[in-house]
């Protein structure tokens, strides 16, 4: 089982959009995956797959009163989901890091770990239990700053950073991947246009790779899991729409 905790530091920067489709590109390649709601405080997966009031969700779990596997939903995709619940009361005296208790009971290839944005104990909790973490920001300065400090705490946990997606990308004064990677001191392995399908998807409470599976950003998630599935050139450069093309040359990933 590998453990891949998806973490930015600033908000707002696709972090979960990120993870529940991620997720979905990994199950779509034939990988068992369960994708977790590690944000307790402000959860939102749920909520991207259309169910926010599930009756047993991860903060049972971590109250003792149910088990894992009973907080586990399959998706239509085949990718697994363990959310968290929104309401309020469910919150108080849970410790997020007692879920490195529960996960030995899940079986899947790949578990996905969403965590909460920033820097505090419940957003490092999840990349002190992860092996990889996915960093995710926008190709913007203030979001690349915020995302060397995630970068910073993975490494002070000893953790292994797999990489950096760029989210909402596209736009001419967006920073260069070179000069993020230069900044993360991380390769960029994954550019996830903005892309209108994103939203319409949310608006269906679908995940984008699910519903618009030719998108561009589909697309990028796509490679994104091609890449975590150890096989990074899955897609052919025919396979890849025009936008996309252009998009990469814009960033010198030719």
């Amino acid at each position: 089982m590998v453990l891949v905790s998806v973490s930015s530091s600033k908000g707002g920067s696709g972090k979960s959009t990120t993870s529940v489709n991620l997720g979905v590109a990994l199950a779509q390649l034939g990988k068992d995956v369960t994708v977790i709601d590690a944000n307790l405080s402000t959860p939102n997966l749920s909520m991207y797959l259309g169910a926010p009031n599930l009756p047993v969700t991860l903060h049972h779990v971590l109250k003792g009163e149910a088990h894992i596997h009973e907080a586990t939903y399959e998706h239509a995709s085949g990718a697994k989901i363990i959310p968290a619940s929104i309401s309020m009361r469910n919150f108080e005296n849970i410790d997020l890091y007692d879920l490195r208790y529960h996960l030995p009971h899940i079986k899947s290839e790949f578990v996905i770990l969403d965590g909460a944005a920033g820097i505090d104990a419940e957003a490092q909790a999840p990349i002190q239990m992860s092996d990889q973490v996915l960093v995710v920001a926008s190709p913007e300065l203030p979001s690349v700053a915020d995302a060397l400090k995630t970068v910073r705490i993975a490494q002070h946990h000893g953790k292994h950073v797999r990489g950096v997606v760029l989210t909402r990308a596209g736009h001419h004064l967006d920073l260069k991947v070179k000069n993020v990677e230069t900044i993360l001191e991380h390769q960029v392995v994954g550019i996830v246009p903005e892309d209108h399908h994103v939203k319409a998807a949310l608006v269906r409470r679908e995940p984008v790779v699910h519903v618009f599976p030719n998108a561009p950003s589909s697309i990028a998630y796509k490679k994104l899991g091609a890449y975590f599935a150890g096989n990074p050139e899955f897609f052919t450069e025919d396979e890849i729409p025009r936008i996309y093309r252009a998009m990469r040359w814009m960033f010198g990933l030719r």
